[in-house]
């Protein structure tokens, strides 16, 4: 039988202690399961967790940039709701 191991699915378990990831070693052993340091980081920035938004917003917004953008449409509040929506409301 052939098993192919790149398209096998794959979980990532966090732990606090060594004696927890000993312990998921000797049940890899049990279970044929391979436990795998990963290659790189699965957060950004050398594993920190992010502190602030991957965008920026404007200090000051002008929200009369979006006035008119319906204008001249056939299309109500409601229908946009239904369509937004749809029977979730």
């Amino acid at each position: 039988m052939y098993i192919n191991y790149n398209s096998m699915p794959e979980v990532l378990i966090k732990y606090k202690s060594e004696k927890v990831l000993k312990a998921l070693y000797d049940l890899a052993k049990v279970f044929d399961i391979s436990i795998e340091k990963p290659k790189k980081s699965v957060l950004p920035n050398n594993d920190q967790p992010l502190t602030k938004p991957p965008i920026t917003f404007a200090k000051n917004p002008d929200v009369t940039a979006l006035a008119g953008i319906w204008e001249g449409r056939d299309i109500s509040l409601e229908q946009l709701r239904k369509d937004a929506w749809g029977d979730r409301i």
